[in-house]
């Protein structure tokens, strides 16, 4: 219990400081004038700050906590683990935050990616310090074969979700008006996260197929896109069930990629 509960109010003093870092970049940001979106009700009734600081650390700290499903297979120093997951949480987030949308301002697409990466940074460096294993070094020899396919199958996976979701569905996006680079974007998109899942599943062992790509896609993945998605409703008036839509089929498209991935072996070295 006692181990526990240290490790419990570590990813809480994570999460509380990756919360203040993004504050602080967001002091930054100059405002927006986009005029697509209404103000949410926490804009309105002047309660965001609170909101925010809320879920910021509810947000940081189960992501902080993932760090624990990955980090007994990294390498390198405590500082040098964190940093890799930071990175590619970071990846995630950016990569989303590119997507072209009705009210999106060509500022707030390198501003916000810079914030946001910035305070996943944080989050994964103090991740690997308090969490990260000591000294870990690579005791083990991976024979692992082509991860391409599966890149290529997320990838292509993740297209054909956004388009079911653009033509059938019809989700906000700027993809009439701007059908070529909403397109350019999810080919990007979805090649960046398929990277992004390939490493991830390089550092999860489940019992099955089944159950690393639940892991990798379902958790990793999906975890990741569910809190940054709701970080938008705490300042934009936006429809809940459009968000929930485009954040499911997100998610399912990418776990049914993460079938493909190839089990790793572990041949230990004597």
């Amino acid at each position: 219990m006692v181990g526990k509960a240290k490790y419990i109010v570590r990813i809480l003093l994570i999460g509380v400081s990756a919360t203040f870092s993004r504050i602080v970049g967001q002091l930054l940001i100059p405002p927006g004038e986009q005029s697509v979106l209404s103000p949410s009700i926490f804009v309105m009734n002047g309660t965001l700050p609170l909101v925010f600081s809320v879920y910021g650390v509810l947000a940081y700290s189960v992501i902080t906590a993932l760090f624990l499903l990955v980090y007994n297979r990294l390498t390198g120093n405590k500082l040098v683990q964190g940093l890799e997951y930071g990175i590619a949480c970071s990846l995630i987030w950016v990569a989303y935050l590119l997507e072209p949308l009705p009210h999106g301002v060509p500022l707030d697409r390198i501003t916000y990616p810079l914030a946001d990466a910035f305070s996943l940074l944080v989050m994964g460096a103090l991740a690997g310090i308090m969490l990260g294993r000591k000294e870990a070094k690579n005791d083990s020899k991976e024979a692992v074969k082509s991860s391409l396919p599966a890149i290529a199958a997320i990838t292509v996976l993740f297209i054909i979700g956004r388009l079911i979701q653009y033509y059938v569905v019809g989700i906000y996006s700027s993809f009439a008006e701007k059908p070529v680079e909403t397109i350019a974007w999810c080919v990007v998109a979805g090649l960046a996260i398929a990277c992004v899942l390939d490493w991830f599943n390089k550092q999860v062992q489940q019992s099955s197929r089944t159950a690393n790509a639940l892991m990798v896609g379902g958790v990793l993945f999906g975890l990741n896109l569910v809190l940054f998605n709701f970080f938008v409703p705490l300042v934009l008036d936006v429809g809940l069930p459009d968000l929930l839509i485009r954040t499911g089929v997100d998610i399912a498209a990418v776990t049914i990629g993460c079938l493909f991935f190839e089990k790793n072996l572990r041949l230990r070295t004597s």
